[in-house]
């Protein structure tokens, strides 16, 4: 038997999560879901953990550029201490949102969500009816459709990174690619 919700939110991210809470203030029953851990790529895989990294690596840049003049610094960017301490922001995001779902009587379903008609989603064989669906689950990379693709990594891949490698090549030149090499730049590789 399936469970009837006026809206169900695909995605647990900033979009998904504010018109989840919206509708479910207005007095709507509102589920929502997610394959990936919830929080959305700005939280965990985007945004927030880019901003960490960049941020370390501009402080750097700054220590570089005052060398000399009164300041002695460090040379290079502590990669796993990085990553450690990036994950003090993201590892508590999928339990905080999750436990603002559940205080907001948000309904939350792990699982990947697939139509069997305009109303009604399968979640993990559990049926859910909604007057309206709203999809906010984010982009993936587009295929490159060239050789070796299998070898590339993606800028989720990118923010887990547990070490660098010695040699990297960032393919795009767009702000994301440049932040990314900026930080990776900075990165003692020795480590």
């Amino acid at each position: 038997m399936a469970k009837a919700f006026d809206l169900v939110v695909l995605g647990t991210g900033a979009a998904a999560s504010t018109v989840a809470h919206t509708c479910r203030a207005a007095g709507w029953q509102v589920a929502i879901v997610d394959s990936q851990p919830f929080g959305g790529t700005c939280a965990l895989r985007g945004c927030d953990p880019k901003k960490v990294l960049v941020g370390a690596a501009e402080t750097l840049d700054w220590v570089h550029r005052i060398q000399g003049k009164g300041f002695q610094g460090a040379e290079a960017l502590d990669w796993p201490g990085l990553m450690r301490f990036k994950r003090t922001f993201t590892d508590p995001v999928p339990k905080n949102r999750e436990q603002a779902f559940a205080e907001a009587g948000i309904t939350a379903f792990h699982g990947r969500a697939h139509f069997i008609s305009r109303t009604t989603i399968e979640v993990d064989r559990e049926l859910l009816e909604t007057r309206y669906a709203v999809i906010a689950t984010g982009a993936k990379p587009s295929k490159l459709n060239i050789p070796g693709e299998e070898y590339i990594t993606t800028s989720d891949q990118f923010l887990d990174l547990n070490s660098l490698p010695q040699r990297i090549v960032f393919i795009g030149g767009g702000y994301i690619s440049m932040e990314f090499a900026h930080v990776s730049l900075r990165a003692d590789r020795s480590i």
